[in-house]
């Protein structure tokens, strides 16, 4: 039992949530009650799709505990964290529901940050992992035709390159053993990733994007705008074509990092080019920290309905950020 000084410093707030009894002590039983870690019905194996020891050219695999011969869908995700930080690690929260279904194989794929290689490097990276699955599918138990793709901020930017590049050799990269493997996948999800790196500081951001430190910019490896050539290189608008597979974006009207009108340029540009999708504008969101558990619904409508072929994708929409009460 903790009492007293014991509980000095937890947030009130905090602190009426944790004592159930109102004793105005927290008993272990109240304490796991709230933060206890529930079971995970999968196991996590961790290799490199790269050949190498480079711990960034690594991915992690959540494979579900039901064994079965019957090949699963995978859905891979992509980590943000401007391509200069983030880890595939934060990748398991949103793909464990999905796993722990046993429904289906996790991925997220770790990649080369800007620090390190700058473009294409990243995109290389991703697409020698994906080479690595369709190589390794009958092992992991994955059906390569059912493989969707998503990730959060510079990871939504590359899920949107994996996406519309899949029919551009030229953009494989010479990364991993397996190339002679497709990296093609059958949909994608962007969370307010960049799409359009030289529009970028057209709208309100509290990110010069156009600075020569920005973020953009050392990913390229030089001033955006100097090299805007080299720079449409990046953006997933260059590439689009009727071939590439469905692809919505889910994007905050408050995003103060990565303007909202990024997925709108991308939403109108897919449209433009016949290729199924949707914009999800979430109003009054920021950068993510979504709290409306509706977006959650959409995500998963557009997972079944890309893999398991159960309805029709979501259509573009406006909902709140928080949830009606």
């Amino acid at each position: 039992v903790l009492e007293g000084a014991e509980i000095t410093g937890i947030p009130k707030a905090l602190f009426t949530r944790l004592d159930k009894n109102r004793d105005g002590k927290i008993s272990a039983r109240e304490d796991e009650t709230l933060f206890k870690p529930t079971r995970q019905h999968f196991t996590i194996q961790t290799v490199s799709y790269a050949a190498n020891e480079n711990p960034r050219q690594t991915l992690d695999l959540l494979l579900p505990n039901d064994a079965t011969n019957e090949l699963r869908p995978c859905l891979i995700f992509v980590h943000g964290g401007a391509w200069r930080s983030g880890n595939k690690s934060h990748g398991h929260s949103h793909l464990r529901p999905y796993v722990d279904s046993q429904k289906y194989v996790g991925v997220s794929i770790g990649y080369r940050l800007s620090n390190e290689a700058i473009w294409p490097a990243q995109l290389y990276d991703c697409k020698a992992a994906i080479r690595f699955l369709y190589a390794n599918a009958k092992k992991y138990k994955i059906d390569t035709k059912r493989m969707l793709v998503f990730g959060t901020s510079a990871g939504g930017h590359l899920a949107s390159m994996i996406a519309v590049t899949g029919n551009h050799e030229n953009l494989a990269g010479t990364v991993g053993r397996h190339l002679n493997e497709p990296s093609k996948v059958t949909g994608a999800i962007s969370y307010y990733g960049p799409t359009d790196f030289l529009r970028m500081d057209d709208f309100p951001s509290q990110i010069p994007h156009n600075s020569s430190d920005s973020p953009e910019s050392q990913l390229i490896g030089s001033a955006i705008q100097s090299t805007p050539e080299k720079t449409r290189q990046a953006n997933p608008i260059t590439f689009l074509d009727s071939n590439d597979p469905p692809l919505i974006c889910i994007h905050g009207s408050k995003d103060k990092l990565v303007p909202f009108n990024q997925s709108e340029i991308l939403y109108e540009a897919l449209k433009k080019s016949s290729i199924s999708t949707a914009l999800i504008r979430i109003k009054d969101g920021g950068h993510g920290g979504f709290k409306n558990p509706e977006i959650n619904k959409i995500e998963r409508q557009f997972v079944e309905a890309i893999l398991n072929e159960s309805g029709k994708i979501p259509t573009s929409q406006e909902i709140p950020n928080f949830a009606p009460r």
